[in-house]
């Protein structure tokens, strides 16, 4: 969960404890040569995303991190998402219990490294069949500058068969008989689950978060996702060091400004003309959901029609969704610029649908017709967007001028998703390959047609 602080005193406060802690564990580490990882995992939680199993998870965290764990070091973050990560509400087609998706889809994972090219090269060694012919031969070089140069700096392992071997996972650790003091490992049957993972640069992952270039990863860090912490294999002592510190930092910090600006280009988009001040929270979280949905051309035909409903009103996911924003929109009450409140204190017939799902009955009483309002709220836009603030905001006592504002904002929107999405589905064909890129999009079809 992300805590809101300031960029003064408090943050570096905060990290030279963080720094301090990690630097007097590793030397505790050399001596005892053991490696819990509830450090790295007390960073992660301030990303926005859980770090411990929940009633929403299908892929356990033990599981996430045996499958980070088969992969080369030099990963600074990673995260799961998706439905084979979280529960979601599932299409007709899926198996069902009780309405909730039982049947454990593909795993989702993004992979943030420090070098790409390095870590290519050493994945090609490891992997080499998760690349297409193409990248085999082309070699770490050409995929990196694949990864760089086109669609939004991503490089998709699509249909990968991972073998989680939770032993593995576990340190290959022992258990001691008390009888005859001889060591026998534990015998788990591997899991095997089929993954998509993508590969970004972290300095790519925290530009999109930031400046919303492609609003592609800072758009699925808008939504719930599980930080993984990958645990070391045996006889590795690597442990996180400073630099990798500063790397968690410098993510946390920008997932905070893209929490904030999701929230403010939400209220933006707000549909003024029935002159509503309460807004449930649930109808914000759907608004988020959507963003980087908007000029999404998957979403036409080729994507679940019911994708964003799914991602907030499944009950578990609800709950996420409020524990995600909750201090974001802290934030904001702190600032004046709303105020959240239970929805007991309101009508019923507003909520409905809201108390319907646990943590949904709260709703935002704000005043998005006031100019002044609207002008923080841009403030909080992304550079690229409060370039166009004046048309956004509007005008005094012209309620149309507002209206036009919100569509503006949404299709300066669709023009940032609409691009990104177009080039890189068709990088898939490079860096996935002919054969996995069709049955990918097949996939996302055969979703598309059940509605």
């Amino acid at each position: 969960m992300i805590l809101m602080h300031s960029r003064s005193g408090g943050r570096k406060n905060f990290l030279t404890r963080v720094a301090s802690s990690l630097l007097n564990y590793e030397h505790h580490h050399r001596i005892h040569h053991h490696y819990p990882t509830n450090h790295v995992a007390n960073l992660r939680t301030f990303f926005g995303g859980i770090v411990s199993n929940s009633a929403a998870s299908v892929t356990s965290l033990a599981q996430l991190s045996a499958i980070v764990n088969k992969f080369p070091p030099g990963i600074d973050y990673s995260f799961g998402y998706g439905s084979g990560v979280l529960r979601q509400q599932p299409s007709s087609s899926t198996s069902q219990t009780n309405g909730i998706n039982t049947n454990p889809g593909m795993i989702d994972i993004i992979l943030a490294t420090e070098n790409p090219h390095d870590w290519h090269k050493r994945n090609l060694l490891l992997h080499s069949d998760h690349y297409s012919l193409m990248a085999r031969i082309g070699g770490p070089k050409f995929v990196t500058w694949l990864q760089l140069n086109f669609g939004a700096k991503l490089y998709f392992h699509p249909f990968v068969d991972i073998n989680i071997d939770l032993d593995g996972a576990h340190h290959d650790e022992y258990s001691q008989s008390n009888d005859s003091h001889q060591k026998t490992k534990t015998n788990k049957q591997p899991i095997q689950r089929q993954i998509k993972y993508g590969v970004v640069s972290t300095d790519d992952l925290i530009q999109d978060l930031l400046y919303w270039d492609y609003l592609y990863l800072a758009g699925r860090m808008h939504k719930p996702i599980v930080s993984i912490d990958p645990t070391p294999k045996l006889g590795h002592s690597e442990g996180p060091h400073e630099q990798q510190v500063e790397r968690l930092a410098e993510i946390e910090d920008a997932q905070r400004t893209n929490l904030l600006s999701a929230v403010s280009a939400s209220l933006l988009l707000h549909n003024t003309t029935k002159n509503e001040q309460s807004i449930p929270v649930s109808q914000l979280y759907t608004t988020i959901a959507s963003l980087s949905y908007t000029g999404d051309f998957r979403m036409h035909g080729a994507e679940d029609p019911n994708k964003v409903k799914k991602l907030v009103e499944t009950p578990e996911m609800m709950n996420l969704w409020g524990d995600m924003y909750s201090e974001t929109l802290g934030k904001l009450q702190v600032l004046g610029l709303l105020s959240v409140v239970d929805g007991c204190q309101v009508s019923d017939a507003l909520h409905t649908t809201a108390n319907n799902h646990g943590g949904g009955r709260k709703h935002l009483e704000c005043n998005l017709t006031d100019l002044a309002l609207r002008k923080q709220l841009v403030q909080h836009l992304p550079p690229k967007l409060r370039k166009h603030s004046d048309q956004i905001v509007g005008t005094v006592g012209s309620s149309d001028s507002i209206q036009h504002g919100s569509a503006v904002l949404r299709q300066e929107l669709a023009n940032i998703v609409a691009g990104a999405a177009k080039s890189q589905s068709v990088k898939g064909f490079f860096t996935a390959g002919v054969s996995k890129s069709w049955k990918y999009a097949l996939a996302k079809l055969a979703k598309g047609r059940v509605r």
